[in-house]
């Protein structure tokens, strides 16, 4: 992988991270699914006006609609699912549990590579799996099952969103074959905007405070973590395997919790440390002989 390759990844990383403290400060204003709608709203009126730049208006439907299925399966996958259930989940739990929830999400691509892809699951990726999968769901209970504890209906719904991601990772890849991640990407933001948008009505009358705070993280969210760190990683996606990039992943955590801990006053403690490494571990076992290959493979970036 090519030094702007990393640079790409990495940067999508830090923006990834960053928006964990941002959403749970931005809840503080607006309910959760109206918040994903504006964040990505934005998000996507930037694509739109990328996408027409670059094909004009029939260009740009015209490819929506010669392969409307698979683009609308990254939009559901990889923009609406996954940032409505963080958002409700971030109610209820800290934003550094949230990170460290998602850093699972490696492991689940490989279950579902091997579901919907068909690809062999082998011995390391079956204990990589299991562990990875252990340590989430102790830290996802680790206060005990009780759907009356807050924070653990927080964490809850929090484990769907790398669950999403997976099939994400995996139907865009798909769809990376056949169209550019700038298309990829900006259509995956503009359904996804479009499904948040059917959510919102369910917020009627809720309290919402458009100051100038929230705007400024609304703002920071859609064209960040929104928009670029998806551009720049598919990006990368495009040219190399999925699995090579699994552990860049890990990285997410750990700057959610620095910022987390530095802006929000979030306290880290010793089990959280201890399953976040059990997690990482089993993701580790999961992926290593998938990242050795693709580091023996030559690709091109």
């Amino acid at each position: 992988m090519s030094p702007l390759a990393v640079g790409m990844v990495l940067a999508a990383v830090v923006m990834w991270a960053t928006s964990f403290p941002l959403i749970k400060v931005g809840l503080d204003f607006m309910p959760p699914l109206t918040f994903a709608f504006i964040r990505y709203s934005i998000a996507a009126l930037i694509m739109a006006a990328v996408l027409l730049r670059r094909k004009g208006t029939s260009g740009m439907f015209g490819e929506f609609r010669a392969d409307w299925k698979i683009l609308t399966l990254v939009g559901i996958f990889g923009t609406a699912l996954p940032n409505a259930l963080l958002n409700l989940g971030l109610q209820y739990t800290s934003a550094t549990i949230s990170s460290i929830i998602q850093a699972s999400g490696p492991v689940w691509t490989v279950l579902f590579a091997v579901i919907l892809l068909k690809e062999y699951l082998g011995v390391d990726k079956l204990v990589g799996s299991v562990v990875a999968i252990v340590g989430t769901i102790l830290l996802v209970t680790q206060n005990g099952i009780d759907l009356a504890d807050s924070s653990f209906v927080g964490n809850l719904i929090i484990l769907g969103t790398p669950i999403s991601y997976a099939v994400s990772g995996v139907v865009t890849k798909v769809a990376l074959r056949d169209h550019h991640p700038i298309e990829t990407t900006g259509w995956g933001l503009i359904v996804g905007a479009f499904l948040l948008l059917w959510t919102t009505p369910l917020e009627f009358g809720a309290a919402m405070n458009f100051n100038l705070d929230f705007l400024v993280i609304v703002v920071m969210l859609g064209i960040f973590p929104g928009c670029l760190a998806f551009l720049f990683y598919n990006y990368v996606l495009k040219t190399s395997e999925v699995s090579s990039l699994a552990f860049f992943i890990y990285l997410i955590p750990v700057f959610a919790t620095i910022v987390s801990v530095v802006f929000l006053d979030e306290v880290i403690t010793f089990a959280m440390i201890i399953l976040a490494g059990i997690i990482i571990l089993g993701v580790a076992i999961a992926q290593y002989r998938l990242v050795s290959r693709a580091r023996r493979r030559p690709i091109e970036d």
